[in-house]
């Protein structure tokens, strides 16, 4: 199976049952693992947290030789900790595992994470963007063990699925990017990975999602910008929406060239150059041309597109439309599938 491909060995964790070390996870309730850490560590243990872990993790801060520090975006109170810390337990989400990572590479101490988000953002990455008084800077960042633990990575199920459902959606985008202008095309593994997302469970979620960030980092595809900026399951219903209706029915527009320098001033970034008259011809012959495939592609998506939202209602998560305006700023913030549309000028009247 191409899932045991792509996962490492099991191990045992405290509780008998776990995926995998050296980039793995196991798991493990909060306090055992808390312990475990504290028992091979030598030194003062920084315990990092955030909103999303303070209640979870409170027991923590009563343990000996535990400094706690709460932070939200902004890793620089980290490094005034004394220089007797000898181990970073982390608990929380993408921002905040990222900065204790930073911290641990650094000072060069042991580090453990428990996260509280299930995409595994931030977890598995070997570098990534950390804020630092304001401004995001990206950073190498140190490998740590991941324990997980049931009860604090509950609620995040829904978003975790949906960025399942993106990270499908991103495969049809990458490959449609491959035939317009010529990237390259996604992996048959991660296809393997992502075929069949109808009835996954809870431990599905969290495998799959823990071997596609060990393999692509923080996720790639433009759906990843545009749900920062919504919610995931949202992001993939309009791009889904958008990228059908493309195929669908879209012809280019050859007297019609999109207002670059507004749209980049409505979506806060610099303009790009429209794309040269031998990029457009090339790709309006490859919509031409590929049409029906790409349309197939999208119906083995969207047939399933009820079973996909009452999966996702069911794991606690909320419906919630994605603004207008984010969509069409989508092109100029991501530079994806979306800004080809745009370059054929069929995103105007958005």
């Amino acid at each position: 199976m191409l899932l045991a491909d792509v996962t490492v060995p099991k191990r045992n964790p405290a509780d008998g049952k776990g995926y995998g070390e050296d980039g793995g996870f196991s798991f493990c309730p909060s306090g055992e693992c808390a312990a475990r850490f504290a028992e091979r560590t030598a030194g003062k243990i920084l315990l990092v947290l955030d909103k999303k872990s303070c209640a979870a993790l409170s027991f923590a801060s009563r343990m000996p030789r535990v400094m706690t520090v709460v932070i939200e975006g902004n890793a620089l109170p980290l490094f005034s900790m004394p220089d007797v810390v000898g181990g970073v337990l982390a608990a929380g989400g993408a921002d905040t595992l990222k900065s204790a990572r930073l911290f641990a590479k650094v000072r060069r101490t042991p580090c453990m994470l428990l996260p509280a988000e299930s995409a595994f953002d931030g977890v598995f990455c070997k570098e990534g963007e950390v804020g630092l008084d304001g401004e995001k800077l990206s950073f190498p960042l140190a490998e740590a063990e991941v324990c997980v633990d049931r009860a604090l990575i509950a609620p995040s199920l829904a978003e975790g699925y949906a960025r399942l459902l993106l990270d499908r959606l991103a495969l049809f985008e990458q490959r449609a990017l491959s035939i317009f202008d010529r990237t390259p095309a996604p992996s048959e593994r991660r296809y393997a990975l992502l075929a069949d997302l109808n009835g996954i469970g809870a431990e599905e979620i969290l495998q799959k999602n823990a071997a596609l960030r060990r393999t692509e980092g923080d996720g790639i595809g433009e759906g990843i910008v545009l749900a920062r900026r919504s919610s995931s399951f949202g992001a993939f219903c309009a791009l889904t929406a958008l990228y059908t209706a493309f195929f669908r029915c879209g012809q280019p527009r050859h007297y019609v060239v999109a207002d670059y320098a507004a749209r980049a001033r409505r979506a806060g970034v610099p303009p790009v150059l429209p794309p040269t008259e031998e990029d457009f011809t090339r790709r309006s012959l490859a919509l031409g041309g590929r049409r029906a495939e790409f349309l197939r592609e999208l119906g083995f998506i969207t047939r399933n597109m009820a079973t996909y939202r009452r999966n996702y209602l069911s794991f606690g998560g909320k419906e919630e439309k994605v603004p207008p305006a984010e969509l069409s700023a989508l092109p100029e913030r991501a530079a994806g599938l979306s800004a080809v549309v745009r370059d054929f000028g069929l995103l105007e009247e958005l």
